[in-house]
């Protein structure tokens, strides 16, 4: 197993990549082979075992199951092209879905469907949409650039893709993955994506790495163009959308911090300091919580009180890259890129 430290510098790397869109067909692989339960320690699961890394989470609450990538080994950069389903207790692998020829570095799901889409931002710059409840995947488009990070509204059926190192975010139709049109948003290294379906407003995290002017882009999902650009703190890369309060928060990565923007002014409202290397974040908007994951060897997950914006931390996995949520049972799940692990995180 690699070294977390050797592992955030090689991921960091290929978390922002990316250049232009033009849609051609997919090649779909076989359905789902069965796979065999792997029982936890703990509230862990050991999803893989060969020393290949794990990337995103997405949480499908219907069917009381969490979903994790496994794109590649970071070691050789052998590709893995996998995602794996576990029980909502973190207890078990209960499947496993074959992405033929795509590695799956993005991962997010449907918000009220059990669909999941997994973006290959490496090696075939695709995006395919998978039936989570089939475990096989229905739908596929190559696209001339690197794929990172995926949101849908489920009000306008639109998939938001960000295509980092192009500057521009691609615009899907999230039943047939058909390019709807390209936004550009300039040379900022636009990295995670985010909906808020009641306002309609897109929110993209621009880490600006190799540029000044680490930002938020806001976008009019009726026309989709950027109408708005939020300035934040250094490498700017997690978001989430609350859309009964409207606030959006964001990690960045440099300054351990989170801020905190009002999705309908686009001004920053607030800051919240959660120590090094904040990268994924969620929002539950019936706790009025947000969950931000570290990416360093110990790892973690603060707990930000939106209300007030105090934070406190709590043990989760090594390397914490991926997290999702189930908002309905309060239940936060964590990925171990270094350790080939999933875990329910103790809240407590």
């Amino acid at each position: 197993m690699p070294h977390p430290h050797a592992t955030v510098s090689l991921s960091r790397r290929s978390i922002l990549a990316g250049a232009v869109v033009a849609a051609t067909a997919v090649t779909l692989p076989g359905a789902a082979t069965a796979a065999p339960a792997r029982r936890r320690r703990d509230n862990q699961v050991q999803v893989v075992t060969d020393g290949s890394a794990l990337y995103e989470l997405a949480a499908v609450p219907s069917l009381g199951q969490v979903f994790v990538g496994n794109p590649w080994r970071v070691s050789d950069r052998e590709p893995r092209r996998r995602v794996f389903a576990i029980d909502g207790d973190a207890s078990a692998v209960v499947g496993e879905i074959d992405l033929g020829q795509v590695s799956p570095f993005g991962l997010t799901a449907h918000p009220t469907k059990p669909l999941l889409y997994a973006g290959d931002q490496l090696f075939t710059r695709s995006v395919v949409k998978i039936d989570a409840r089939g475990l096989q995947v229905t739908a596929g488009v190559t696209l001339d650039g690197q794929p990172r990070g995926m949101a849908v509204n489920p009000a306008t059926g639109k998939l938001y893709v960000t295509l980092t190192n192009q500057g521009q975010v691609a615009v899907l139709d999230a039943r047939t993955l058909n390019l709807l049109k390209m936004i550009t948003i300039g040379p900022v290294e636009p990295a995670k994506v985010a909906v808020n379906p009641e306002t309609n407003r897109v929110y993209v995290a621009n880490a600006a790495r190799r540029a000044d002017g680490t930002s938020v882009s806001v976008i009019d999902g009726d026309t989709d163009q950027v109408i708005d650009t939020v300035p934040v703190e250094p490498y700017a890369l997690g978001i989430a959308v609350n859309p009964v309060t409207g606030k959006v928060y964001v990690s960045n990565y440099a300054s351990g911090t989170v801020s905190v923007l009002d999705g309908g002014s686009h001004t920053v409202v607030g800051r919240a300091t959660v120590g090094e290397a904040p990268v994924s974040v969620e929002a539950n908007p019936l706790t009025n919580r947000i969950y931000v994951a570290h990416f360093t060897p110990a790892g973690g997950v603060s707990i930000i009180d939106s209300d007030t914006h105090t934070v406190r931390r709590v043990d989760a996995v090594p390397a914490t890259l991926g997290l999702a949520i189930d908002a309905t049972r309060d239940r936060v799940y964590a990925a171990s890129q270094t350790g080939g692990v999933v875990a329910a995180v103790d809240l407590t």
